[in-house]
Order: C-alpha cells, then structure tokens, then sequence
C-alpha cells in the first residue's frame, strides 16, 4: 500500500498539477480551514484532476487513527454530495496516516461540472431541499415565459386569531408556514430581518417549480393562525429588505430584474380578534414560476488557476470561484448541440468540464483509431521522420535504445514537437533537448525529457511537470478522456552513461495507486482522447458565438496524411472534389505558425481569386494567386521585398495552374528551399501541392512536372456532397467516360456519411429566351423554402456572362423583388421536396455574405449548400467537358440545379440516381 513517505520520495516524478493547503483532523470539517479541502477538491474534479498535499497541523499533537477515521468519514460525505451520489472511490484516492506530516488526495476528473452549494433549491410537501447536478442542468436548460402571480392558490383577504383557514390546512409544494416569534435562532435579529433571512430559500425552490407563497405568522405543526406583531415601520421596513433580496436572487440570468408586483409581491393581511389589542398581520411573499434556474446566490464552484509568479518562468497554482454565468456555460456545456449538423454528423460525447463540443463523420473515430492511432510493437516512434528531424545523433541513437525498451509489447512514443496536440509551452529551458510521451499496455503512461549540459535542475523538472500537465489537459478537456491518468516523470541526461539502465530500472517503480494501473478499457479511453484531440479543428470560418463554438474531427485521410507525414518536405497530395484538400493545407498553415513561422514566411498560392480572398481572410500566411506570383517574378525588387522572407510554400487546386506565364513550379520549388540553412530544420523547407486531376478542365499545360520520384498522398472520403450530388456525381462521369478511375472520382473514393438532402438533382430545360426568367424563378422558390441568398452560388461558364448576370440582377433589383414578394402557390416547382441548410466541416464558401455569381472556374475550391448550374458550355478544344460538369456539379453541397438551353446537354444531364 502506497504511503505519504513513497510520495515524498517520488514527489518530483508526478505529472500531476498539485496544489497544497492546510487541514486540521481535530476540528470539524466546516471550520475555515478544513473547508478549503472541499474547495480545492471541487477545483481539481473540475480541471482535470491532480493531487491535493494537505499539511497535517495536527500531526504532533496527540492526535489517533479514529481522529481521522472520523474526519475523512466527513470529509467523504461532502465530497459525494458535491459529486452529486457518485461513487467517490472511482474519483479519489487518499493516502496518509494521521501522525503524517502530509496527507495526499489523488483526484480524477469528474465527468460532469461539480459544485459545493448549487444555492437552489426545490420544494416538497413539507420542505425544501437542494438541488443536485441533473436537477441544476434542467432547471437551467428550460426556458420559457414567467407565469403570472394570478396563477398562484388565492390568498385570504384576512384571518381569525387562532384558528386554522379552511384553504391552509396543509403546506405543500406552493404553501409553506413559518411561525417566527419563536424562533430562538435569530434572536438578535428584528423580525423585518427574519423574514428576509428566511424567504430566501422558499422562493428559489417555489419559482423553479410552480411558484408559491410564503405565510410568515401560520403555526407550521397546526397550521393556527398566530400572525407576526408588527407596526407599520415594520412593514416598511420589510417591504424594503424583501426588494433587496429579490434584486439579490438570480433569476436564470443575470441581467434580468424581478419587478414587484410582476414576478413577486409582499401582503400583510390583518388578524381579527387579536389579544390584547395587538396589531398581528399574517406576512405573504408570493413569487410566480420563472424559467432558467432561480438561485439564492452565485452557486459555489472552483476551478484551478495559474498564479504568475515574478521570480519564475513558471506558475503556482490556485483556485477561484466561478462566476454565475461561466458556471451556468459550463454546467449546460454537456448539453450544448448543433441539432442541423445531425443528418451527416455524430456528437461526440465528451464529458469532462471544459471539454468541447465535437462533431464527426459517423465511422471516422473508428477508422482513426484502427488505422492511424494504435499501439504496435516494433519501433513505433511517430510522428513518422521526427527521428530523422534531430540533428543531435547522440540523442537520435538514445531515443531508439529507449523505443527498444518498449518493443517487445504494444506501445506508442509520441514527440510532444508534433502537430495536432494543442500543448501549452511553458519556458524551455536551454538544456531540454526533445520531450516524449510514452503510452505502454504495460508499463503505462511516462513522460521523458532528455536533456544536456543541466543547468538548474529544478527548472528541468518543473518544465517537465508543466509539460506532463498541459497533456493531460489536452486528453481530458480536447479528448474528453476520464480514466485515470497517471504520467509519470523522466528526466534523462544524454550524456549519462547508464542512462539507459536508469530509465529501465525507473518504468517498473509504480508511484500511484492501483486505481491508475491501465486496463484494457483504461488505454481505449486514452487512445480515443488522442485521436479525438489529434484530429479535432475549429472551422475557421465559424462566427465567434456560442451557438457554433464547435468543433470536427478531420478524416481519417486528412488526419493521417498530417500525422504521418507533417515533417514531410516535398509533398502532393491528391484528392477528388469535397475530399478536404483545403482545410488540410488550412492545418498544416496553421502548424507552421506553431512552429513558429510569422506570416510572411508561409506562402499559399492558387489559381482562383475567390479561393486566394477565402484563405487570406484569415491572416495565417501571404497569400498570392499564380498570375500575381508570375508578374512578380518579373521584379527582382518586389521578389525580394516580398518573397524573400517564404520558408515554406503550400500550393492548392494545382490541377488549375497553367504554365503559358513561366515555370510557377521551378519558382515556388526555389522559394521553399531559400531559407534552409539545416535540412533538418522543422520549421522551414516545405513544399506541399494539393491537386485533383479529375478536375482539371483545361486543355492546356499545367506545369507540374511528372509523378515518378514524388511523394505522393491520396485524400479518398469525400464529406461535401449530399449523398444524392455524390451519387449524380460518380453515374455522371461514368456515363460519359465507362471510366470513374480515369476521369472523374478514383474508384477507391467513398463517401463520408449517408447524408441525404431529400433533393434530387434538377434538370430543367428552357428557351434562350427565357433563361433569366427561369432563373429568378428557382431563386425565388429557394427563398420562399427558406434558404438564404448568402447560401446560393449562380456558376457560369464565361467570365462574361457573370457580368452580364449581375447587372441584370442589379438593374431589374431581383434581389429585393425575391426578399419582399410572398411565395407564390402558382409557380413551376423545379426542386422536389423540402430542404434546409446543414452546416459543414468543409465550409470553403469564401467571406462573402451575398448571393454568389462566378464561374464555375473561379469557384474551384469552394462551394455553397445551393448551387445554380446556368446554361453549361465550354469550347471542347481548350476544355474537358466531362470535367467542367464534375467540377460544376461538386460544389453543390446539398442542393444543384442546372438550367440549360440545350437538348444535347440535357440529355447528357438526365441520369437515374
């Protein structure tokens, strides 16, 4: 059995966060001190777990075992109760005896928000009682309008002395009595003061249930009327306390105030026949039924904060108390939900506080889990080449020797440099070389940092902490893992000549209680949390709200090419149309930035001003179209102002790039290499070319030199499309080339999900003559289904004919003429079936909030929920026809009509689904 002594001597060996307070075994468990270990707990349950050090005050003064057999049996108790029942010894783990000059507390995570004192109550027959954490979650998730005061039980317009109204027999769930002329616990206080006291907690229970009053005066064990004697100061006096209480309540949300005679009211009904003449009033404070939580007060919960310190790089830690409304965020953060993305997508079910909400294509955690995220034996070091990143061959030899030590059974050893894991860099210390992660079947979670020429060794340790803390958040909050999760410390000199065998002789040594040895389940539980913190991403285009504060998981394609490959120099990567090329070149962008690139030294070309606008939006890297790059390259002033600080290039829809203004790939290639001084360097020297073949519709050169001698990766789940655009889609190109794997999807494309928009494609045949009228009549029927202008795109063929296109949207103002007409029940349906938007993970529609009118060409790269094909053609001899409509076709993601004017084009659009 684990002791505080074995803790001391391994302390520096935890990866834990551990905060220290004091505790007295001798007292009771609510006096000041000891309090504080409710708290603390509270904060650690709430921030991922740690270890709570406790200085046992008492330890030298004669205190026994049953003092604290007693204390911790108290202890135990609250800690339930702010765990809402559940079982405290899947959460905590206390060690120490009670002469110990320190006790520990091991805490998990919780798998849900944890409060000491929520400060809301709900009512029963008889009295009031504190709600617990499923009871907050759905009093806060309800909303609603207030119930008016007239809803509530009458109140007598007066009562007899003594005796018991015939309507107030009996308390109940809207009638409570409180008799306060007896009450010996408020003595000191006049009765205008104990009236407010005791009100608080009746109208937080009866305005979370169906409102209620309050009969300050009545006998609670007979219900005989004895009322309050009181003059009228008095009842001014607590006409003005009870305005004070109520401002003080809150009331679901803290912006809103409760209006007197409105939300709640105060009486003072008169008693006949009174002895002596005394002047005794029966008080009623009544409050309707309110909706969102009413609460007492702010409810009591912590969570753990960093405490900068000026005599250090690295931080204390505390705790603080949540304000109401972070409270109210975090307690329904569970609950939070996107219902529209539900038709493509899965929730996942994310538990710990803090974590986010994350959707998923339905299979994709699975596929990334069995293909990218597993454990083997073997040398099993990723991400793939780090080893071949380090230009130290002492410490690339050590760590080898060291992936040995694991080889025999499955493992995984992750380089804390790779992309995807989120960790929060604390100061580095000059002598840390590298630090790694190792997850064993066997022998568990470690972290090793290998170092050289230490300095301070407090420093190396203490980063090493920060470092083991900041992954396990990582796990806990971005991948919601709630096991146990014990990361034991290694610090490794590289110049150390045993260094191997010390590593060797120290995995075996456990440092924590048996409830944190890995099960099979436990390891799922870790694994998962990786993938689901590897692969999830925000969509950048996202407004900043909580409604789409929301999150999706890459493909198992795009996670695997940058898991794998992200230290890969020279790359291409190919990808049929709605397969993420973009968002993948978005996450290595953004890696580079980690990596520490400004943003002038990242540079993203692509042939579409409209794509080239989508990327630049967001301020990550230079961004430059291939025809501005070209005209530059004619400057050497401008190339060097301007390109001289690139370390790294990525290239997008490549298939697009046309060769006739000069060698754009020989350039591109050049500026990649310019900054390289080490090869080895990972923050320079990149060369990334996202393309797709199928969709390359001109016949002209494109200036990509040949596949053969490059490394080549290929993107194959398609999440765009609805599953009724994917099908039209892949029978499109089949019908017109017998060939998908030639000239359209690879036959090995899939597609992501069984998302079905309930639209079918719409051919719709018409007369030159009425072309545009047709047009504003689709338009027209989308708007009237609810779909907004900002959600369409109008493609064409001809730059020209875009022009065209919108002065004639200008001049006849269709737009205004669609947003004010009511829908016409007489029109020409051309698209079948309801319809509704759903958001996308692959939301490439570029910053416009307007109706879209483009080529088909300029809008490569992008797409809209509704796409409007107007009358397709091309000039066969520069162009691909089949590629042009595959083009066309996929940037609709869930709705596509084409309008033609031809009967070959027709006939050529009509396929069964």
């Amino acid at each position: 059995m684990m002791t505080s002594k074995d803790f001391e001597r391994h302390n520096y060996e935890y990866g834990d966060l551990i905060v220290t307070c004091p505790v007295h075994i001798s007292k009771g468990i609510h006096k000041k001190d000891n309090e504080q270990i409710l708290q603390y707990s509270c904060a650690l349950l709430n921030s991922g777990g740690g270890i709570l050090r406790m200085k046992n005050i008492d330890c030298n003064c004669g205190t026994q075992s049953k003092s604290l057999d007693m204390w911790w049996s108290g202890m135990e108790s609250n800690l339930a109760t702010i765990l809402s029942g559940d079982d405290i010894c899947n959460y905590f783990d206390f060690v120490g005896n009670y002469d110990d000059e320190y006790f520990y507390l091991f805490v998990k995570s919780a798998e849900h928000l944890c409060t000491v004192d929520y400060n809301c109550r709900l009512p029963t027959d008889t009295a009031t009682h504190c709600v617990t954490y499923k009871s907050a979650v759905k009093l806060c998730s309800t909303l609603g309008s207030s119930k008016s005061l007239s809803a509530l039980p009458p109140i007598p317009t007066s009562f007899e002395y003594g005796q018991i109204e015939e309507s107030l027999k009996q308390e109940g769930k809207q009638i409570q009595f409180k008799f306060l002329t007896t009450d010996n616990e408020l003595t000191k206080r006049t009765l205008p003061e104990k009236v407010s006291f005791y009100c608080s907690r009746y109208i937080s229970a009866f305005a979370n249930h169906e409102g209620g009053h309050i009969y300050f005066g009545i006998e609670d064990s007979t219900a005989a009327v004895l009322g309050e004697e009181m003059n009228e100061s008095d009842e001014a006096r607590c006409t003005n306390l009870i305005q004070v209480k109520m401002k003080s309540i809150i009331w679901g949300d803290t912006r809103f105030s409760a209006l007197k005679g409105v939300h709640w009211d105060i009486k003072f009904v008169p008693i006949f026949h009174c002895p002596n003449q005394q002047r005794r009033k029966v008080i009623v404070v009544s409050v309707c039924k309110m909706f969102g939580g009413v609460f007492t007060s702010c409810p009591e919960s912590y969570m753990i904060t960093k405490v900068l310190q000026s005599d250090s790089h690295y931080p204390k830690y505390g705790i603080r108390r949540l304000e109401f409304d972070e409270w109210k965020a975090e307690l329904l953060n569970q609950s939070r939900d996107v219902k529209s993305l539900h038709s493509r997508f899965v929730k996942i079910p994310l538990r710990a506080p803090q974590s986010r909400l994350v959707f998923s294509l339905p299979h994709t955690l699975q596929a990334a889990r069995e293909k990218v995220i597993k454990l083997s034996t073997g040398l099993n070091v990723y991400p793939k080449n780090i080893l071949q990143s380090y230009g130290n061959e002492t410490m690339k030899k050590i760590i080898s020797k060291l992936a040995c030590t694991f080889s025999e059974e499955p493992h995984l050893i992750i380089s804390l440099e790779a992309w995807g894991l989120e960790i929060e860099r604390p100061f580095k210390p000059p002598s840390v070389l590298s630090t790694l992660v190792v997850i064993s079947s066997l022998y568990g979670l470690h972290l090793v940092c290998l170092v050289s020429n230490v300095a301070t060794e407090d420093d190396v340790w203490t980063y090493a902490r920060e470092i083991a803390v900041n992954f396990k958040k990582v796990l806990i909050q971005h991948g919601g893992c709630i096991s146990h999760l014990g990361v034991k410390i290694h610090v490794l000199d590289i110049n150390t000549s045993l260094i191997l065998e010390n590593f060797q002789g120290s995995i075996d040594v456990d440092i924590y209680p048996q409830t944190y040895k890995l099960r099979e389940d436990n390891l799922d539980d870790i694994l998962t949390a990786l993938t689901i913190a590897l692969a999830s991403y925000k969509n950048l285009g996202a407004e900043k709200n909580t409604d789409s504060d929301y999150y999706f998981l890459l493909t198992c394609d795009q996670l695997e090419l940058l898991w794998c490959h992200q230290f890969t120099k020279e790359l291409w990567i190919h990808g049929p149309p709605g397969s993420g090329k973009t968002i993948a070149a978005l996450e290595m962008i953004k890696e580079f930035r980690r990596r520490g690139c400004q943003k002038e030294e990242i540079l993203y070309v692509a042939e579409n001003p409209l794509l080239c606008s989508f990327i630049s939006s967001f301020s990550l890297c230079q961004v430059v179209s291939r025809r501005e790059l070209m005209a530059d390259s004619s400057s050497p002033d401008i190339v060097l102002k301007k390109y001289s600080p690139v370390k790294n290039v990525v290239v997008d829809e490549a298939q697009n790039f046309k060769d006739r203004d000069g060698d754009w790939y020989s350039l591109l290639e050049k500026f990649s290499q310019q900054n390289v001084v080490d090869p080895k360097s990972i923050d320079r020297g990149y060369f990334w070319v996202f393309m797709d073949y199928a969709q390359k519709v001109h016949k002209f050169e494109a200036g990509l030199p040949g596949l053969i001698g490059k490394n080549n990766f290929m993107l194959r789940e398609i999440s765009r499309n609805s599953k009724e655009i994917y099908d039209y889609a892949t029978k499109l190109m089949e019908s017109s080339s017998g060939s998908s794997a030639n000239n359209g999807l690879p036959v090995t494309s899939q597609l992501g999900h069984e998302y079905k928009s309930g639209q079918d494609v719409s051919v719709v045949k018409c007369n030159n003559s009425d072309l545009k009228d047709t047009l504003y009549k689709v338009l027209k029927q989308f708007t009237d289904m609810g779909v907004d202008l900002s959600d369409i795109a109008i493609l064409v063929s001809k730059k020209a004919e875009a022009e065209l296109i919108e002065r004639a949207v200008a001049e006849a103002n269709i737009l205004d003429s669609i947003k004010k007409n009511a829908p016409d029940a007489n029109a020409t349906d051309f698209i079948d079936g309801k319809f509704s938007v759903v958001p996308m993970e692959t939301e490439t529609n570029g910053p416009s909030k307007q109706l879209v009118i483009s080529t088909v060409r300029e809008f490569s790269g992008l797409d809209k929920p509704v796409v409007i094909g107007f009358d397709p053609h091309i000039n066969q001899e520069h162009a691909n026809m089949d590629k042009f409509l595959l083009n066309l076709v996929t940037r609709a993601k869930d709705s596509l009509v084409i309008l033609t004017t031809s009967d070959q084009m027709a006939n050529k659009l009509k396929i069964e689904n």
